[in-house]
């Protein structure tokens, strides 16, 4: 048996549906034909019965000689064994009923009895009649002389009706499967016969469809299929040259792509050595600039170093001098040469401790720590604070002493000296008594900020968005770099992870500082005045 696919299952159901369907009205119409067959026998039968009674008892009827009427029919009922009662009416008068056992008057007939005689309906199945069931009920005018006496009403038993109509049903149901089964045969046959051409098509197709150009499809018809195949046929010729000069266009492209890959492969091999010539560039301009910027933060630190020691070095001459004169006026004792060295190694520790905070100013980081704000803030201005006083520049300060961030300390001290460095720079060349640097730090949702603004005019607008720019600087040649802005962004922003932004406010230019929070641990140093 041929494997069966969809296509094959509706063609199938469909040839069973119509055979089933025709079979089916065809059992349908055969049994109706023949229960109106058997109806017509019994109406025939009782259409004899009614007759020859009516004859011979329609003057027993309009005398009422009901003991003729009674005689006559139990006569007919006892010659007819299918006769279950009949029922003589006369017209506006009694109704005698007989039965194969009895007889009686009816002053009243049932409903259905005499709706059946005044519509003069001959024959009828009626159920519950005289608690009778089932009965054929057949009524007949009884006419003399042209003048209707009343009717003749005859029921007959559905006994035999029944069996016939049952033997009926048992044979249309054996007819019936029989020809199921032979519907089912001759519509496999037929729809094997109708699908086949269809399935051979199918299965080239698939043939093609895995790659197999050599298949075809003969079909011996000459139908709308035969022309499907032979067009499918020609497709397969097509396809079979355009896969071949595909496949030798796809050679060609291979050939090509393995010329160019090996092109790529020069070209990547340059491009990568060019790359690292680059980074390697880069890293040693990138080295270059942070020499250059800690060669300009040594000679800021040797500026603030001079104003530093300015002072213990007149201090520390007027001492000496006060020896030299205490020696001339002989008052040169022990006690006072002890006060006075105490004042000079005073003096000298001074100078010895401003030593130190610029050595661990350049003392590289090399891990990340968390450390307070305020302390790094009050390192670096211990260390640039002389020059701040010097030049008349008052430092107000706003700070929460709570806040640590995480980081490197000494590159966030080197930003803050860059800016503070460059805002000194800015209120120096400006004309004015008045010169104020403000510094705040507040916390922002869960940010640290570090606000430094100067009174000195701020930037220009032209420049603002360069300030950042590596080797740009407003300085006259010789005084800056144009590094430190530079060199202050790149390490707040990727070795701390922050953000470092300049703008103009009303007096002078804001520089801020954006860095995440830390939690101060408890080795973190906390200051004390």
């Amino acid at each position: 048996m041929m494997k069966t696919d969809s296509f094959f299952k509706r063609i199938f159901l469909i040839i069973v549906t119509v055979f089933m369907l025709a079979v089916g009205i065809l059992v349908y119409t055969v049994i109706n034909i023949q229960q109106s067959s058997l109806q017509d026998v019994m109406y025939s039968k009782a259409m004899t019965t009614a007759k020859s009674i009516s004859l011979v008892s329609s003057d027993a009827m309009i005398t009422e000689d009901y003991s003729f009427l009674v005689e006559f029919i139990e006569k007919v009922i006892g010659d007819n064994k299918e006769i279950l009662f009949t029922i003589i009416s006369k017209k506006d008068g009694d109704s005698l009923y007989s039965t194969p056992t009895s007889w009686s008057l009816l002053a009243k007939l049932p409903k259905k009895i005499q709706t059946l005689q005044t519509t003069r309906t001959n024959g009828k199945i009626l159920y519950n009649v005289f608690n009778q069931k089932e009965v054929y009920l057949f009524t007949y005018p009884v006419v003399f002389s042209g003048i209707e006496w009343g009717w003749i009403s005859i029921g007959y038993s559905l006994k035999q009706y029944k069996e016939n109509m049952s033997t009926i049903y048992i044979n249309s149901a054996l007819l019936l499967t029989v020809i199921f089964f032979i519907s089912l045969l001759l519509s496999y046959l037929l729809t094997k016969w109708i699908v086949k051409p269809i399935i051979r098509l199918n299965y080239a197709v698939q043939d093609v469809a895995h790659g197999n150009f050599n298949t075809t499809v003969n079909v011996s018809s000459n139908d709308e299929v035969a022309q499907l195949a032979k067009s499918f046929n020609h497709m397969i010729i097509e396809l079979k040259n355009s896969d071949k000069k595909l496949r030798n266009m796809n050679l060609e492209l291979e050939n090509r792509v393995n010329e160019r890959t090996k092109e790529l492969e020069l070209i990547n091999k340059e491009l990568d050595k060019r790359v690292k010539d680059e980074v390697l560039k880069r890293s040693r301009q990138e080295q270059l600039l942070i020499q250059q910027s800690r060669f300009a933060a040594m000679g800021e630190m040797i500026g603030n170093i001079a104003h530093q020691w300015r002072q213990p070095l007149n201090a520390l001459g007027l001492l000496l001098q006060n020896v030299e004169n205490a020696y001339e006026m002989d008052i040169l004792d022990e006690e006072y040469i002890k006060r006075t060295v105490k004042k000079g190694t005073l003096l000298t520790n001074t100078m010895s401790k401003t030593i130190d905070d610029f050595r661990d100013f350049f003392k590289p980081n090399k891990q990340l720590e968390v450390f307070r704000v305020s302390s790094v803030i009050k390192s670096t201005f211990e260390i640039i604070g002389a020059s701040f006083s010097n030049n008349m520049i008052k430092f107000e300060q706003n700070i929460d002493e709570s806040l640590c961030i995480k980081g490197f300390s000494n590159e966030f001290s080197q930003v803050l000296l860059n800016i503070l460095n460059n805002a000194k720079d800015e209120l120096i060349a400006r004309d004015g008594a008045d010169r104020v640097v403000f510094l705040r730090v507040f916390k922002k949702d869960n940010f640290v900020e570090i606000e430094i603004e100067d009174n000195a005019g701020g930037i220009k607008e032209s420049i603002l968005d360069k300030v950042f720019d590596p080797y740009f600087t407003t300085k006259d040649e010789g005084k800056g770099t144009g590094i430190g802005l530079y060199m202050s962004k790149t390490i707040i922003e990727h070795n701390m992870h922050g953000k470092l932004k300049v703008k103009n406010g009303e007096n002078g230019a804001i520089f801020s500082i954006e860095l995440e929070v830390a939690q101060c641990s408890a080795n973190v140093k906390v200051d004390k005045e």
